[in-house]
């Protein structure tokens, strides 16, 4: 396996500017696709939120596998990342949060490197999000560039405007062991569509084993 290989997904986009990020974010996305290793974080989110525009994507995104369906404030949530030695590219996400009464609300992704700052997020069936990478005063932005839905051979661009707007995640410390995470949607005509932010605390890297899809 190559230098390049061996990096994290996300520092293969930044390059030299991974170094600026905080420590904390360097660990939490510092899992080396190809390797069996896993990572656990558990927070509050303060707000998760959805406009009545947002409301009508929530059918087409949870069949995606994509979108939190409901409202609320002051969620637990635990998050899971890990990488695997049967694929060598990819950064996987496994979300739950808890709303009350409700069965908890999972939310699965991938991470992938597809060039110099540029990640894209992929749920089910072949539907990602391309993001923008860079660092900023140590915290880790991202900014979507467009949406991408593979099937077979061929990639369907969708532009921002025709599904939810402008996404942008800001990820920064909080301390050596927590950091606070904020990603809001605003779409160009119908302004803000989907937001969240939380605070988690985040755990020690497992090498060495699999995680349970």
């Amino acid at each position: 396996m190559s230098m390049e290989q061996r990096k994290a997904v996300i520092e293969k986009a930044l390059g030299d500017k991974w170094n600026k990020l905080d420590s904390i974010i360097k660990l939490h996305y510092g899992l080396k696709p190809g390797r069996d290793a896993q990572l656990h974080l558990r927070g509050t989110m303060n707000e998760e939120y959805h406009s009545r525009i947002g409301k009508l994507f929530l059918i087409p995104g949870r069949i995606f596998g994509a979108l939190v369906p409901y409202k609320g404030m002051a969620i637990p949530t635990e998050v899971r990342n890990w990488t695997s030695r049967g694929n060598k590219q990819a950064m996987y996400w496994h979300r739950r949060l808890f709303f009350p009464g409700k069965v908890p609300v999972i939310f699965r992704s991938k991470m992938e490197c597809v060039g110099k700052n540029e990640i894209i997020e992929y749920v089910n069936y072949g539907m990602g999000i391309r993001l923008q990478t860079h660092a900023q005063n140590n915290a880790l932005h991202f900014r979507s560039l467009g949406y991408v839905w593979k099937v077979g051979p061929f990639t369907l661009r969708i532009p921002n405007w025709a599904i939810l707007g402008d996404a942008e995640i800001i990820e920064k410390a909080v301390s050596d062991r927590e950091l606070f995470v904020d990603f809001n949607m605003v779409h160009p005509l119908f302004g803000k569509t989907f937001s969240y932010s939380g605070k988690f605390v985040i755990g020690k890297v497992i090498e060495n084993e699999r995680a349970k899809v």
